[in-house]
């Protein structure tokens, strides 16, 4: 099994790729429990067709264009569900009491929070295509890895960022100047 995964082995391959694909499945799904479920089963799925790929040189691409197809399908069949957690509640409905003393003052942390969630809301309003393209290409990948794993042109990938990134402007700029997110 060394020889096929270039000098490491099959549990190198996973450690070194499941923490982009789980952070690419939860931003895609908004819910990092759905996200790494996601990626639990595309790689069960790719690693029972392994013989197949040569995985060290396109497993990563496979898993990804995988996952995009999966989080795709979810998101026809299911419709998005908001978890209580996600509104200052612990899973078992009590408050969460943490206390960071290096936390930034209150203004800040106010400011950040509304940020991170202007662009989860942004995010959420992008067509499904153009969210993948720029969460990969704000996981480090190049436009053509980003085309194949979309299985879209590299030119195509190049519009598709410039327009995802246009409506996101367009819709932080609504945001934060007073006016009507569209």
């Amino acid at each position: 099994m060394v020889s096929r995964f270039g000098g490491f082995g099959l549990k190198t391959w996973i450690t070194l790729v499941l923490p982009g694909a789980i952070a690419y499945a939860s931003s895609l799904v908004g819910d990092r429990a759905h996200g790494e479920d996601i990626v639990q089963d595309c790689v069960c799925r790719l690693l029972g067709h392994a013989a197949r790929y040569d995985l060290p040189r396109d497993g990563r691409k496979l898993l990804f264009r995988a996952i995009t197809n999966a989080c795709i399908n979810c998101r026809t069949r299911n419709r998005k569900m908001l978890s209580l957690d996600q509104h200052g509640r612990s899973p078992d409905g009590g408050a969460w009491e943490v206390e960071d003393v290096a936390a930034s003052a209150p203004p800040v942390m106010a400011m950040a929070e509304e940020l991170r969630s202007a662009i989860a809301d942004g995010l959420q309003t992008l067509p499904m295509r153009h969210r993948s393209a720029l969460e990969l290409s704000s996981l480090g990948y190049r436009s053509d890895e980003i085309a194949e794993m979309l299985t879209v042109q590299p030119d195509n990938v190049r519009v598709i960022l410039f327009r995802a990134r246009k409506a996101m402007a367009t819709f932080l700029n609504a945001r934060f100047s007073g006016g009507v997110a569209p």
